[in-house]
């Protein structure tokens, strides 16, 4: 029971750093807010290292797959992510992030040509139909660039999966993360070219939203998660991963006071149904 709990607040974690973003944005613009939280999550990992004395390297030929890795699952993705936040809600970032599980496995058939069944086709047409719900009939508080943007992170993110699974597994989590956070820091800053970078009127409460991201759902979120994979199995806890929508939803009423519409409601269970058939594994 432990380790589901260890799991379940990994996944409250994340689920509210979409607040926590939200809420920074009174502050940061959104490519500058990726810099400074992926930086001092670096930071955190590197005196986490020293204090446990894990100092395992990558190795030279592996680099280039960790680094690549790091731009697009970091860089690349959380930009689109803080973007696509700064211009739609919460709510519907939980929703539509809900089907990257779906999209991972869109992936993997059309550009891995891995095998599937008519189950896994029937649940990844009912995740894509949810999203199309979400973003053809979206409230005004919703911006359909933004949805779109978060429909290309999770493309990315599916891809993002493909190319961790060639890093060697003798490499611990935390290693390979290690790594990710500081070429992932450096990524982001071409990509300021691509805003320009604000910082205004910082408080307190926006200074411990910072500070959350970083130290929260960076660092402390992934090391439970770890944690958590040491008592349960990976199809398990992965599945715990349908709670995110979830908790994304209940936060942002409770925190922004984000409307919820029936609408969005129809949409994320629609995907989450799609991507609950199209994970599970087939009867032996």
């Amino acid at each position: 029971m432990k380790y589901y709990i260890y799991a379940l607040f990994a996944m409250l974690m994340w689920s509210s750093s979409f607040i926590a973003t939200k809420i920074a944005y009174q502050a940061f613009s959104p490519i500058l807010l990726c810099l400074f939280r992926f930086s001092i999550s670096f930071i955190l990992l590197l005196i986490y290292r020293c204090i446990t004395r894990q100092h395992t390297k990558i190795a030279k030929q592996h680099l280039k797959t960790v680094i690549f890795s790091a731009i697009g699952g970091i860089s690349i993705y959380y930009t689109l992510e803080n973007t696509a936040l700064s211009l739609t809600s919460a709510s519907m970032t939980s929703l539509i992030e809900a089907c990257y599980p779906a999209l991972t496995i869109l992936v993997g058939i059309l550009v891995y040509h891995e095998k599937t069944s008519k189950r896994m086709l029937s649940g990844i047409a009912c995740s894509v139909a949810g999203v199309v719900i979400l973003t053809g009939f979206s409230s005004a508080s919703s911006n359909m660039a933004g949805n779109l943007l978060l429909i290309f992170a999770g493309i990315l993110w599916g891809f993002y999966n493909y190319l961790v699974q060639k890093i060697p597994l003798h490499y611990d989590s935390l290693t390979i993360t290690y790594y990710q956070m500081f070429f992932g820091a450096i990524g982001f800053l071409p990509l300021l070219l691509l805003e320009h970078p604000m910082i205004i009127n910082v408080t307190p409460h926006i200074l411990f939203s910072l500070l959350y991201l970083s130290a929260g759902c960076s660092v402390g979120a992934i090391l439970l998660y770890n944690h958590a994979l040491k008592g349960l199995k990976a199809s398990h806890a992965s599945v715990l991963m349908n709670f995110m929508p979830v908790f994304g939803i209940l936060l942002s009423y409770l925190i922004l006071h984000e409307n919820i519409t029936i609408t969005q409601i129809i949409g994320g269970i629609i995907i989450l149904f799609g991507v609950i058939i199209s994970t599970r594994k087939e009867n032996a």
